[in-house]
Formats: structure tokens, sequence, C-alpha cells
């Protein structure tokens, strides 16, 4: 049996507002296993973006352990972090932070220049990384000049740069219309089958967290409800 790629023990979260204290996460212990798609879902509040953002090294816990691999990140100094992060995780969001006079490839580059690779071998990777998500044709567009579903495609493919172990998607299909959601949500599925990487997706929308193996269900910084995806009788629906 292999070892899960994630692991947190009582993991726990406070934020000051003013003179109350609000309790983001209260005490979540969870084991995500490598290869595997799991969407966390909840209403607002429930602490899922907080975990989101503690497991890709953007957080500390007050307490608590988070282990991605043989990384103790709850423990990291800064510097570890920014490496973890720039190594080891690609982040995709909602509102696609493209930046607007960078063509397609250079958006999908740029993890690779803060990582030091030369200019060839950068053009080179994200070229092929926008041929794996349907943006052959695409390469030289800027954003302005790319649809919605577009844009979303790009920052896949920017999430994949840097071979990731893990990537971490806050509300990807958020402002996508139903169709070309679904049509992001197929490619991140068939990402994880074919790139060897985990997928951890926030998202309000449960028919978008049908596409994930595994639905964590948050409410009030706890894990409620943990919920296994039969992929085969979504597709019989």
């Amino acid at each position: 049996m292999t070892e899960p790629l994630i692991r947190t023990q009582d993991l726990r979260r406070t934020y000051q507002m003013g003179s109350t204290t609000v309790s983001a996460l209260d005490g979540v212990s969870l084991t995500i296993d490598r290869g595997s798609f799991v969407a966390l879902v909840g209403p607002s509040g429930s602490g899922k973006s907080t975990l989101l953002n503690m497991l890709g090294g953007l957080d500390r816990p007050n307490s608590g352990e988070i282990w991605v691999g043989a990384k103790d990140i709850a423990r990291a100094t800064d510097r570890q972090l920014v490496e973890f992060r720039r190594d080891q995780v690609g982040f995709i969001f909602q509102s696609f932070n493209l930046l607007p006079t960078n063509r397609a490839w250079e958006n999908v580059a740029l993890p690779l220049m803060l990582a030091g690779v030369g200019r060839a071998e950068r053009r080179k990777r994200a070229e092929l990384l926008l041929g794996q998500v349907g943006l052959a044709g695409r390469t030289e567009h800027r954003p302005s000049e790319l649809s919605g579903g577009e844009q979303q495609r790009v920052a896949v493919a920017r999430a994949l740069a840097n071979h990731p172990v893990l990537i971490l998607a806050d509300e990807p299909t958020g402002n996508l219309d139903s169709r070309t959601g679904r049509e992001v949500l197929t490619l991140l599925q068939n990402l994880v089958r074919t790139q060897d990487v985990t997928l951890l997706m926030v998202t309000h929308d449960l028919n978008a967290a049908k596409f994930a193996d595994r639905i964590l269900h948050m409410r009030d910084g706890q894990l409620e409800r943990d919920e296994t995806v039969d992929q085969a009788e979504v597709a019989a629906v």
C-alpha cells in the first residue's frame, strides 16, 4: 500500500476579527492518496479555502501537523515554503490570474522563469503543455484574445509547468458557463489520470464536485462527511 501524499493531524486555525476569535479550522485530520482527485465542498465560512491555503503553504496553522510527502510544511521556514510552492504545487484560481500583456505561452512559462529555466526550454515546455490542454493554436494569444474557458486552460497548463505533485484549484469553474465548466473539469479529471498528479479542488457546486473521486464535506471548520464517488455511476446518469 502506497503512502498517502497528504496527511493532516488535528489541524487548527483561528483568526482575530476585532475582539472576536473566529475558528476557521477546528481539528481537521485527513489523508489524501497520491494520484487522486478530491473535492472540498461546504458553505461559505466552512473552512475549505483555509484548508486549501494550508496545504499549499500559503498560511500556517495555530497547531497540528501537515505533511505533504516527507515534508512537514506546518513547521517549514518561510524560505522552505517558497521552494515548496515553486517546486511541488500548482495553483488554479477562479479569476485565472493571467498577466494581461503576456502571450499564452509566456503565462504558462512564468513558473519556469522563476525556477531559472532558460527561455528556449521555457517556451518548448509551455507550448507542449498548451497542446496538452487543447490550445496548440493559441500560444501567441494574449488573455484578452481568449475566451474564459481558454484562459482557464492556460491557467491549468501553467499549474503543470514545474511538474508539481499537487495541484490546488480554488473554484476553477466559478467564472465559467456550465458547458465550459464541464469541459475544464473533464480536462482536470484526465490530467489526474495521465500526469501522476494529485488534485484538490474547492467548489460550491456539487455537480462540479462529482467529477472528483472523493468529496470532503466541511462545516464550521470541521470535516462533516467523507464521500467516495463512483465515476461509473456518475457517467450513467
